[in-house]
């Protein structure tokens, strides 16, 4: 479970520069972001894992012969669609065929195998598949725009390096409780609980964030004018995170340098963290920082996107314009 708490924060992690034709956004004003979330995402059912059935007549591996891999989205079974690990489980309690064929989806193809279906020691039927239908994490929230919808993480949320497909999900506040740091080739960690109340509705997965829409705007308060990337400035600049409870404070970085874009990507900013209170703290960017606001001339630029896990002081942002046009496709 602790594996799968940490699925969206270590995406921080992932190296990957994804590249779309994209038009730059219009929106002037954003309400900064740097608290820290819980995230719970429907995404329909993953297969995560193998393994063999004990049965009467000993271990039996009932996925030997089929074409599955962990990683494989279950769409249908026998021809009845699912989207849940209980609809899937509950036909197979019901099912009396000694096998039965699944539609998964993997690599965006959807590919036709079968699979036998065993009994175990318990008379249970069963695929030996390890299943979930979720994903839950931390990470942090970049901005909220003025008709309320935010955008996080500053990259999407992946499994085995495909990018989940889901719609549907909720967001809460999360609360930071202590901090793993970082040290070079180790990543660090905030570790924090997920609060009960829904704050917002997850209405989309992209390659740059997730994003929807938050209930309360009240809750944000710090209203921000959106820059461009062509005014970002190699030197001093600002991200704005959560370390503690529920505390968003400002720490100081430096860009090193600036890769000015016409296609959206997950890498446009590099810099390197020169706070000692953050440094102190956490020994650099850690996981569950993703989404953090970069901010620079009063202005928000990006969000903290990935970090050089052989040396934490260093890290990448994407420019805020990629995040912003993501919120138009869904508003």
């Amino acid at each position: 479970m602790k594996k799968i708490l940490k699925i969206i924060s270590i995406l921080l992690f992932l190296c990957l520069t994804l590249t779309f034709k994209v038009e730059a956004s219009a929106v002037d004003y954003v309400y900064l972001g740097g608290d820290s979330i819980g995230i719970k995402m429907n995404t329909g059912v993953y297969v995560v894992g193998k393994y063999q059935v004990a049965t009467n007549e000993g271990k039996v591996c009932p996925w030997k012969n089929a074409n599955i891999e962990v990683g494989d989205k279950i769409n249908s079974i026998n021809g009845i669609k699912v989207q849940t690990n209980l609809e899937l489980l509950d036909y197979l309690a019901k099912c009396d065929h000694k096998e039965v064929k699944l539609e998964l989806t993997r690599n965006n193809k959807n590919i036709q195998t079968s699979l036998t279906v065993l009994q175990n020691v318990n008379n249970e039927n069963t695929l030996g598949l390890y299943i979930r239908d979720q994903i839950l994490g931390i990470g942090t929230i970049t901005f909220v725009t003025e008709d309320q919808y935010f955008g996080s993480l500053g990259h999407g949320v992946y499994e085995n390096k495909v990018l989940v497909d889901s719609s549907s999900g909720n967001l809460f506040y999360s609360n930071v409780s202590s901090i793993k740091k970082a040290e070079p080739g180790i990543a660090g960690e905030k570790r924090a609980t997920i609060n009960s109340q829904v704050i917002g509705k997850i209405l989309t997965n992209d390659v740059t964030g997730l994003y929807g829409k938050i209930n309360n705007i009240s809750d944000f308060n710090k209203k921000i004018k959106v820059g461009n990337q062509k005014e970002i400035k190699k030197g001093k600049a600002t991200i704005y995170t959560c370390l503690e409870n529920n505390v968003v404070r400002a720490y100081e970085i430096e860009i090193l340098d600036v890769d000015w874009q016409n296609s959206k990507a997950t890498k446009g900013i590099h810099f390197k963290v020169t706070d000692e209170d953050l440094l102190s703290k956490t020994g650099g960017i850690i996981q569950g920082m993703s989404g953090s606001p970069i901010v620079q001339n009063n202005k928000i630029i990006g969000a903290v996107s990935h970090v050089t896990v052989e040396n934490p002081l260093y890290g990448y942002g994407m420019h805020i314009e990629w995040m912003l046009d993501e919120v138009a496709k869904i508003n």
